[in-house]
């Protein structure tokens, strides 16, 4: 906090405090009963458990599904389907002896995480902050997996980027792709913007993203290429989630070779008229990863309700009104809502899963596909000609 001032820091302390509380909350509500850890890690009945009691989560989950109190080296003795800093994290969290010490130190790192984010969102004002820690979505999602590692690159790579930290904000950026891969667009969109305007600046970013993302992914695709690469495979092979795309390949009107085809044409297309807007100097920079974000979501045959808290972090650095975050939040409720109770129902073979099929996902899937266009399209609309001014100063 050095780089705050003392009414920051105020305006800081309080939304820290109200969003660690709520992730406190969530981490005992999280924690599987001993009763589901006979062996010391949670065994198969904690699935049907934890989609019963709302309380899933992949950071209790993969400690026995991948074995994570073997202590292997990832990607070298171990598959793990994530990019190589969550792959670190998670191992290096299970050296830590018992499956407490592995789940407290996991979500102590974050709640460091969620912190960092917020701390970028310093420059945005109070406002900001408060949106990011009274959200929902930080309850719900914050533990569940592991994105508040990722969202916090793309705090920092933005507030490095916004105060002429080049190089550390490639750094950021280069970190962020290591980690969920989803800055990737963030990367793109800052480094064209650098590109147009300061080719000195450009290269610094570039190196600074390159170094990165290079000295941490090298060491593991050259001496556990099949490990590391599993990322790669596993989402490509992945059957889409409940959606548009599972519905056309349920029919057998496409294959998952089809759909990756048209999923990556699409979300290419939307990107290149994103940067197109970029070099008219209609969008800023940040807007546009923020959209381009979106779309890819939207386009993606692959869909894990928490992706909601990305989009929504990524909009807080827009010019974004409080209806836009509200649907937003809500939408993010209902997919978790919809997630569990499914989930709850397919694990019990309870009666009524064929009618709740039938009469939920659907509705559900609309208004999170119709938050995910709205988010991707708003950046276009809100940030029209007079923000030109300010699109060539970030």
């Amino acid at each position: 906090m050095r780089g705050l001032q003392n009414g920051e820091r105020l305006s800081y302390l309080a939304p820290l405090i109200i969003g660690l509380a709520s992730l406190t909350v969530d981490a005992a509500r999280l924690m599987p009963p001993h009763a589901l850890m006979p062996l010391g890690h949670p065994d198969f009945n904690y699935y049907a458990y934890s989609y019963r009691h709302a309380s899933y989560s992949d950071v209790v989950a993969l400690y026995a599904s991948r074995r994570l109190y073997l202590h292997q080296i990832p990607y070298l003795h171990n598959v793990i389907e994530y990019p190589v800093i969550i792959g670190l994290y998670m191992s290096l969290m299970a050296a830590i002896p018992a499956f407490s010490g592995y789940f407290v130190a996991s979500s102590v790192g974050l709640g460091a995480s969620f912190a960092l984010a917020l701390y970028a969102l310093c420059g945005r004002g109070r406002e900001a902050q408060w949106w990011w820690a009274l959200s929902p979505l930080i309850f719900f999602y914050g533990l569940m997996n592991w994105d508040l590692l990722g969202i916090a690159t793309w705090g920092m790579a933005i507030w490095a980027y916004e105060r002429g930290f080049w190089r550390a904000s490639g750094v950021w950026g280069g970190l962020g792709v290591a980690t969920k891969f989803f800055p990737v667009v963030l990367l793109l969109y800052l480094g064209y913007g650098l590109w147009r305007r300061e080719r000195l600046a450009f290269r610094q970013f570039l190196l600074g993203a390159l170094i990165t993302g290079i000295g941490m992914n090298a060491p593991f695709a050259i001496f556990g290429f099949q490990g590391w690469s599993h990322f790669f495979t596993f989402n490509s092979g992945r059957t889409p989630d409940p959606g548009l795309w599972a519905a056309l390949v349920g029919q057998h009107l496409l294959t998952i070779a089809d759909v990756n085809l048209l999923s990556l044409a699409l979300t290419a297309a939307g990107g290149l008229g994103l940067l197109a807007l970029v070099r008219r100097e209609v969008l800023n920079p940040v807007a546009a990863a923020a959209s381009a974000l979106a779309w890819w979501l939207l386009c993606n045959k692959v869909y894990s309700p928490q992706y909601m808290l990305w989009v929504y972090y990524a909009a807080l650095w827009t010019e974004v009104g409080p209806i836009p975050l509200t649907i937003m939040n809500l939408a993010g409720c209902l997919d978790f809502g919809l997630a569990m109770r499914w989930m709850a129902l397919g694990t019990s073979g309870s009666p009524l899963t064929s009618l709740f099929v039938r009469m939920v996902p659907v509705p559900v899937i609309l208004v999170r596909d119709l938050t995910l266009a709205f988010a991707s399209l708003r950046a276009s609309i809100a940030w029209p000609l007079h923000n030109r001014s300010q699109a060539r100063q970030v």
